[in-house]
């Protein structure tokens, strides 16, 4: 009984020590990347009532897999074949009340149908992000919103905003190969190269979540619109933004906005105002 206590310490022992090599190893000998945390959390049935009885807006909830519901909001438009925008979030713990505000902000006066859904484990909807498991759910995002508002894909217009960059990506590129591509793309200080990591004791151990951008450019066939603020104080400046216009070549618009932080690019009347211009130049 003894020498089976001892094997099986022993055992536990070697597990730990392979478990830490293999998040320390990529960190001591690998190149340096930009790290952050998902920035999950809840939000109060009375604080999601508010928000989708907001003038013109109202709940909507998304079913992307087994036991797994995203929480969100829509704006309808008056007219059928109205433009739509869907909006991919940020790495934000409010994701619905921050993505509602860009997206008011957005469509104003425009008779726009607007969405914004809250990602895996942000904002009470259901689960944990993993990012291959929030990529299959972006692109569903676009698919399920096309089916339950009977739109086409063509009436879509995706933004994204940071780690939603990313993701936008990932569902425009996976429609797009299945389909067709949407109206249009804007990219708003997208993350092009960092890591992702879940709230963990060991959360400093851990290899993360690998986002990376540009591998998933290919298939962008959509016209695109790269906004970046060039005191990006959260990636270190405008550089991922540039890489991620670089790499589009003729098929994206790259626009710096000088002075403009990380955050504040969503609440920058200059940011608005391009993207608003280039859907409205879509939809015309």
């Amino acid at each position: 009984m003894k020498r089976l206590r001892r094997n099986g310490w022993a055992l536990f022992g070697v597990t730990a020590l392979v478990a830490i090599s293999v998040g320390l190893i990529p960190r001591l000998f690998g190149r340096k990347r930009l790290r952050f945390t998902y920035l999950t959390g809840q939000l109060a049935a009375s604080e999601y009532r508010a928000l989708a009885s907001e003038p013109g807006w109202s709940a909507a909830k998304l079913t992307v897999a087994p036991g797994i519901q995203l929480r969100g909001l829509v704006r309808r438009p008056s007219s059928a074949d109205a433009p739509w925008v869907l909006y991919y979030p940020g790495n934000d713990a409010t994701q619905l009340k921050r993505g509602q505000a860009f997206l008011s902000r957005l469509g104003a006066d425009r008779d726009w149908g607007l969405a914004v859904f809250a990602y895996r484990g942000y904002d009470s909807s259901d689960g944990v992000p993993h990012v291959e498991e929030l990529a299959a759910d972006a692109a569903e995002m676009l698919v399920q919103l096309c089916q339950t508002e009977k739109i086409s894909l063509q009436q879509i217009n995706v933004v994204g905003f940071s780690i939603g960059g990313y993701l936008a990506v990932r569902a425009v590129g996976a429609v797009t190969e299945r389909k067709q591509p949407p109206a249009s793309l804007s990219l708003l200080a997208s993350v092009d190269d960092i890591v992702m990591v879940r709230r963990s004791p060991w959360a400093r151990l851990d290899p993360g979540d690998d986002l990376q951008t540009r591998p998933f450019l290919g298939p962008i066939r959509a016209p695109v619109l790269v906004v970046q603020g060039g005191a990006d104080e959260t990636l270190g400046g405008p550089v991922q933004g540039q890489a991620i216009a670089k790499a589009l070549g003729d098929r994206a618009r790259y626009l710096e906005l000088p002075g403009v932080g990380h955050n504040v690019l969503i609440e920058t009347s200059a940011a608005v105002a391009a993207v608003r211009s280039f859907i409205g130049d879509r939809a015309r």
